[in-house]
């Protein structure tokens, strides 16, 4: 068999069992994420049966990470992170140090080698940032307070863990100078927190300035292949970037996005790379299943289930006291709790490092794998019982002090509620959107071409560049809280698309649509549009009423 040709024998099976199970899954009210998983242990070196190319499906599901990560980027704002950093940075900090200390206090006992209970502490700090992205999306969360925050918290424990994986060495090989080791020890630090500070400022300088115009020309060409592969280009190269820098490509990947996050590009740049995101980050959940040691649990699945429970408890618990001081609401507290329950793709990275260098047992090593996939499959399935837990802390004697029923801290909303949204702002949407904005409604104005966009929000409109048949761009318009919606578009097939997919994010909301001939109507209106004008017809059926009215003729 050539490479080629086992290249796509692996995707192709890959993909296609994926398929298979995230469907399983979701027949189970289960979440896909499971069925990905459990398709990586089907199809891993430690099953019968066909085993899939290991190396060749974990290098694509790389791909997933930066992707995630990009879109992850682009979906934060630069004003949000702020607004949220004080306590993302601090309570995350506090929980990671919670959970190295805790592991390394637990698993010293358990094991009684302290350096390698420092590795396994390490390797539970890191969450997975993609399982609660998915999570989140899935629930329809990430602009919710508890989504926000665990975001937020994510990033800034990536850019931790990044710096555990640089420092763990350091502690591991440690030698008897101990003067000499902490001075190499502070100087590493310092060095790597420049490093990343430098990396980042440069980069959201230059994309501030620069990536916009570059965007820009590339959008003249109305080119959506062009518009595609320059975003893909822009996460890709900052995550080799970064990577060659010494830094994680996820940082990287991340930066990229959140140099476009501020840009009149965001909502498109999301739309288009969605659908790569979720190819690729199926892949990586297939290839986390495959490292899983199936007859290693089944012959130590004692074992296996206290290590996961005290990992799963010690990571709830951190992450309660960390937020603790920043009196969030109950609720919030609890969703972030569980939510940064799931041991994270980075702690892979830790671990093998840690077993590459001796300092982790094979053992201990098939363990934390063990424990991720438990982790990733039970998180979603908890977080049900997140508002449960919330009212339970709350009612606690020692801690309903620490909580504030009215905080709002990250959570995200838009300010638009019973307003307009018109889709295509040519001759037509701009006569429609000034007619229902001089009427007091607030109106979003949506478009695929940047020139008009820029020209609705000169006009004083809120403007959103991208395709309103895009699931993203729809949701950064609210449409689930608009009062009417107008497609005042020439294509009908766009137009169908378009209130198709209004209509099934919204049941409520009024459509009314623009269609070429009459023939279009019906299929409009079954979609889901209430009111369809064909302008020829609408202008013959005026030009009638009024030569009737000059003839003093009835109408």
């Amino acid at each position: 068999m050539t490479d080629e040709f086992s290249l796509i024998v692996n995707i192709t099976v890959v993909l296609a069992l994926a398929g298979v199970g995230g469907l399983l899954a979701s027949l189970l009210k289960q979440p896909p994420v499971a069925g990905y998983l459990a398709v990586g242990v089907v199809i891993g070196p430690f099953t019968p049966g066909f085993n899939g190319n290991t190396q060749t499906i974990a290098a694509l599901a790389e791909v997933g990470v930066i992707f995630l990560m990009f879109a992850l980027g682009v979906s934060f704002s630069v004003k949000e992170l702020n607004r949220v950093g004080p306590v993302a940075l601090w309570a995350t900090v506090l929980q990671v140090m919670l959970t190295v200390a805790g592991g390394l206090l637990l698993f010293s006992l358990w094991h009684g080698d302290g350096n390698e209970a420092l590795f396994i502490g390490c390797a539970l700090a890191a969450s997975s940032s993609m399982v609660m992205l998915k999570t989140l999306l899935d629930r329809g969360e990430v602009a919710s307070a508890h989504g926000r925050l665990l975001l937020s918290m994510a990033i800034v424990q990536d850019l931790l863990i990044v710096l555990l994986i640089v420092l763990l060495p350091l502690f591991g090989h440690a030698q008897a100078g101990a003067a000499r080791s902490l001075a190499n020890l502070l100087l590493t630090i310092a060095f790597t927190v420049g490093k990343a500070a430098v990396f980042v400022g440069v980069g959201l300088y230059i994309g501030a300035r620069f990536l916009p115009l570059a965007m820009s020309y590339i959008t003249r060409h109305r080119s959506s292949e062009l518009f595609i592969l320059a975003a893909a280009v822009i996460a890709m190269g900052t995550a080799a970037l970064s990577a060659s820098l010494g830094l994680s490509a996820a940082l990287g990947a991340f930066l990229a996005g959140l140099m476009l996050s501020e840009s009149e590009f965001d909502h498109r740049v999301l739309s288009e790379i969605v659908p790569l995101r979720d190819l690729f980050t199926t892949l990586f959940f297939v290839s986390v299943g495959m490292l899983i040691d199936v007859p290693f649990m089944l012959a130590h699945w004692q074992m296996v289930l206290s290590f996961t429970f005290i990992a799963m408890l010690l990571k709830v618990l951190a992450t309660l006291i960390g937020v603790l001081p920043f009196k969030l609401t109950p609720r919030t507290a609890a969703f972030t709790a569980l939510g940064m329950m799931p041991i994270g793709e980075l702690n892979f990275v830790l671990a093998q490092g840690g077993l590459s260098s001796g300092n982790l047992s094979v053992e201990s090593y098939k363990l934390i794998l063990s424990a991720a996939l438990f982790t990733i499959v039970l998180m979603p399935s908890l977080l049900r019982a997140a508002p449960w837990l919330g009212k339970r802390i709350a009612q606690l004697p020692l801690l309903w002090r620490c909580f504030d029923p009215n905080a709002n801290l990250a959570g995200h909303h838009s300010g638009l509620e019973a307003h307009a949204v018109v889709i295509g702002y040519g001759r037509v949407g701009h006569c429609i959107a000034n007619g229902i904005k001089s009427k007091g409604m607030p109106v979003v104005v949506i478009d695929t071409r940047l020139p008009r966009v820029r020209e609705a929000i000169a006009d004083g409109f809120e403007g959103i560049y991208g395709s309103a048949a895009s699931l993203h761009v729809l949701q950064a318009a609210a449409i689930d809280q608009a009062r009417i919606v107008v497609v005042a578009l020439t294509n009908h097939d766009a137009t169908l698309a378009v209130v198709r997919e209004i209509r099934s994010l919204n049941s409520k909301v009024t459509i009314t649509a623009r269609a070429q001939q009459a023939d279009d109507v019906p299929s409009l209106k079954h979609s889901g549009a209430a009111l369809v004008i064909v302008p020829e017809l609408a202008g013959a059926d005026a030009l009638l009423n009024d030569t009737l009215d000059m003839l003093g003729m009835p109408r």
